[in-house]
């Protein structure tokens, strides 16, 4: 059986960070089950590309990761290769497919959903279809019903030991190179990135990791990632890592058997991670630095105590700052995630993010990212109780909405503006104005992010 896996495409092409871990991992397992495997980079084909690779191809199957971010690339994608490919079988899975089974069926003529974690799933679904078997025996999916509408399997449990997972498979992309990634700004390429972890502890209102991954937080073993990092390095010869967990630093014992393996090896490694601020202590910062780590982000998203409250990001002011006062006493560079119009966002809160991002003086404030509608948020059911909002948008609109809840598109605009120049205005120079003309450009203009694939990342 020949399987084809396709990460979503983008609808603005530009440089990716990293190779498409989800399709990585899933290609992994279908080729230790003996299956012959090719994987396609969304991020780096035009969809004309990916339909002419798949059509030379002939696979036996399909599948499609679809992210709510520029769906309609899947659904485009989806109607060319059912030109080409009539006849073979067609399944998507990814957040957006999860949450939406039945929009899927509508939207694409796929046959069946994989729904949240793939692995398990993906291969029984295989071996389904190589011995024709029920695919109704196949737990964790949806199938397509002769009205369009979606029939459930049973629901499949989280998979338990998620270091039983092989390393991603690279080999099943065409002319695969670290080198064809913009890698993380702050580290020297080539760079590969790591998922150590699946889940969160937390469950902020913004965001869908809950949903997808659930509340438990499981994790691969030390040993794992020190032998997926030596492979890496063996394989690969890179020079930096990204660990491209929600939270690296939950189990802390862990985290510091990892800095310690890497220590003990002797690897010359560049790293940077993910982390809450609740999360961090001096002695775990001590050894993140000596093993390699030079950068850690934050999600701060704000600078007034009673928004972090209404996002339920478990954090306060002086949680932030104390944190990122330990860091920089560490020698390593925080960087900070922003977000406009969270629930009670004013001039004055904006005023008081501001005024943070003076004091706690990161390596960067990352995004300013007007806070989105997503599916699976608990901020999206909010609006859809209030009516701003239902299910049915998804299929009529190829956009995502931002929270308009309690003010306008035109006010949310705005008010980043007031964050961006405020924050320029703060660290003063002409390197910070610059910076913000450009984030302003890119925000209003996103179709400006191919320019990305003119830059590359420094090479150590």
């Amino acid at each position: 059986m020949k399987v084809l896996l396709i990460s979503q495409p983008d609808r603005y092409r530009k440089l990716p960070d990293f190779p498409p871990l989800g399709i990585g991992y899933l290609g992994a397992v279908a080729h230790k089950a003996g299956r012959k495997v090719l994987l396609i980079d969304g991020g780096l084909h035009s969809i004309a590309q990916i339909v002419a690779e798949a059509e030379k191809f002939e696979p036996d199957i399909i599948g499609i990761t679809c992210w709510t971010i520029d769906r309609s690339t899947v659904w485009k994608l989806c109607g060319l290769l059912k030109k080409v490919l009539p006849a073979t079988f067609l399944v998507i899975g990814g957040p957006h497919a999860s949450i939406y089974p039945e929009h899927i069926f509508k939207k694409t003529h796929a046959s069946a959903v994989v729904l949240g974690e793939g692995d398990e799933t993906f291969i029984e679904l295989l071996n389904a279809l190589s011995n024709g078997m029920d695919l109704k025996n196949v737990p964790g999916m949806a199938l397509r019903n002769k009205d369009n509408s979606p029939l459930f399997t049973p629901q499949r449990p989280l998979l338990e030991d998620i270091s039983s997972i092989p390393f991603p498979y690279y080999d099943g992309f065409k002319n695969f190179d670290f080198f064809n990634y913009g890698g993380f700004p702050a580290l020297p390429r080539p760079t590969a990135s790591i998922i150590s972890s699946r889940g969160c502890i937390f469950n902020c209102s913004y965001c869908a990791s809950v949903r997808y991954w659930g509340r438990k937080w499981r994790f691969r073993s030390a040993e794992n990632i020190l032998a997926e990092i030596k492979w890496l390095i063996g394989k690969y010869a890179i020079n930096s890592l990204f660990f491209y967990d929600d939270n690296f630093v939950v189990n802390k014992k862990r985290a510091k058997a990892i800095c310690q393996g890497i220590i003990d090896n002797k690897w010359d490694l560049d790293w940077a991670c993910c982390a809450h601020v609740k999360m961090i202590n001096s002695e775990l910062l001590s050894i993140m630095k000596e093993s390699g780590c030079v950068t850690i982000d934050f999600g701060v998203e704000s600078g007034n105590d009673k928004i972090l409250a209404n996002i339920n990001k478990k954090q306060t002011k002086k949680d932030i700052v104390d944190t990122f006062f330990l860091v920089h006493e560490a020698g390593i560079s925080p960087q900070a995630y922003l977000m406009v119009g969270c629930p009670g966002e004013d001039e004055s809160t904006i005023d008081e993010t501001i005024e943070l991002m003076d004091t706690i003086k990161p390596r960067s404030s990352i995004g300013a990212t007007i806070l989105w509608l997503l599916p699976g948020t608990k901020v999206y059911e909010e609006a859809v109780e209030k009516g701003i909002i239902n299910d049915s948008y998804w299929l009529d609109s190829d956009d995502v909405p931002y929270n308009t809840m309690e003010h306008p598109i035109k006010k949310l605009k705005k008010l980043r503006r007031r964050l961006l120049k405020g924050i320029a205005r703060k660290r003063g120079g002409i390197k910070a104005r610059i910076t913000c003309c450009l984030k302003e450009i890119y925000y209003e203009y996103p179709f400006l992010s191919i320019f990305r694939s003119f830059f590359r990342r420094r090479f150590r």
